[in-house]
């Protein structure tokens, strides 16, 4: 593993016409630093990016096991237990980087992938009142 501090991006797939046709929210982890215009081209070509952290420590230990390049996580959002609700995608993203990321880093996680979740698959922004139920 190369000393230069590795890199996770969230964002959401580029839906094309053969290859990804469902929306869904992507988290990228790297792990190894191949030259940084190699590894951006690469996510720019898969996601629409939204944020950009640098991994902590447990994360990046993780990393030296890998034999790839990249980790990809992703909650397809349409399909159960979604079923389309962003916001419910985003609640399960929250609460899965709670060991490693601050609470205040999270809520800008937050904030900026539904930003962008209504540009980037153009989806209207109605609110029909509380459409799921999230229990803490």
């Amino acid at each position: 593993m190369s000393d230069s501090k590795l890199r996770v991006w969230y964002g959401f797939a580029k839906l094309t016409k053969k290859i990804v046709k469902k929306r869904q929210l992507v988290i990228f982890f790297e792990n190894e630093n191949y030259g940084i215009d190699k590894n951006d081209k690469f996510i720019n070509q898969k996601i629409d990016i939204s944020y950009i952290r640098f991994q902590t420590a447990g994360e990046a230990e993780d990393a030296k096991y890998s034999n790839r390049t990249f980790l990809k996580y992703g909650s397809f959002i349409d399909e159960k237990p979604y079923y389309g609700d962003i916001e419910l995608v985003l609640e399960n993203n929250f609460k899965a980087d709670e060991n490693n990321v601050s609470i205040q880093e999270r809520e800008e996680i937050r904030k900026a992938l539904r930003k962008d979740y209504y540009g980037v698959y153009d989806v209207p922004k109605i609110r029909l009142g509380q459409t799921s139920l999230i229990f803490a």
